[in-house]
């Protein structure tokens, strides 16, 4: 299996479980609706693009954006309460634990 389509089954694994975790529900607002499966820490700066749980939070667009702000200003910029460790907080997570699953996802 190629390195794309090991990433495409991943990401689809990755937004079943988290938007299962969440009931399909953002985490931040309580809406529903379009949802995105956001990845905490930047699925760049994480190994095999951090497509595990424990990296993962449902976000609706409007919270998804304000999510967005931390990535798009490589981490210089965020709103109060979205800091990366806020919302690894409101899933039970943490970098660290993101990490170490990040390290264990082997290809299939």
């Amino acid at each position: 299996m190629s390195t794309k389509q090991l990433h495409k089954q991943w990401r689809k694994e990755f937004n079943a479980v988290v938007f299962k975790r969440d009931k399909n529900v953002c985490k931040v607002c309580g809406g529903g609706g379009k949802l995105d499966a956001h990845h905490i820490t930047d699925r760049h700066d994480l190994p095999n693009g951090g497509y595990v749980e424990s990296n993962g939070i449902s976000l609706c667009e409007p919270c998804h954006i304000k999510a967005g702000d931390h990535h798009i200003s490589h981490g210089k910029f965020y709103q109060l309460g979205w800091h990366p460790d806020d919302l690894y907080k409101m899933i039970g997570s943490s970098y660290e634990q993101a990490l170490k699953d990040s390290n264990d996802l082997t290809p299939c």
